[in-house]
């Protein structure tokens, strides 16, 4: 089994986010963005920047999302992974 991190594409790293009942700019704020690009990110208006899917993926487990990998990817919220409350 693959020990490596999950790359979340952009239509998990969306679905995680309305898991945790935040807001596009809360989710901002957090991986440290500007509104815009989360926004552009998630509609898909503009291919994203590595950094930009990795920081709003780093955003979302620190506050307790898991995502998976496998036949299922998907994710999964674990609040004792949560490093920051939602």
């Amino acid at each position: 089994m693959s020990r490596e991190k999950v790359q979340a594409d952009r239509s998990l790293l969306k679905a995680a986010r309305v898991k945790l009942g935040m807001h596009q700019e809360d989710v901002a704020k957090a991986a440290g963005l500007n509104p815009r690009t989360v926004v552009r990110f998630e509609t898909g208006t503009v291919a994203p920047h590595e950094a930009t899917r990795s920081a709003i993926q780093d955003a979302l487990e620190a506050r307790g999302i898991v995502f998976t990998n496998g036949n299922l990817p998907g994710f999964y919220f674990d609040k004792s992974k949560a490093i920051i409350p939602t």
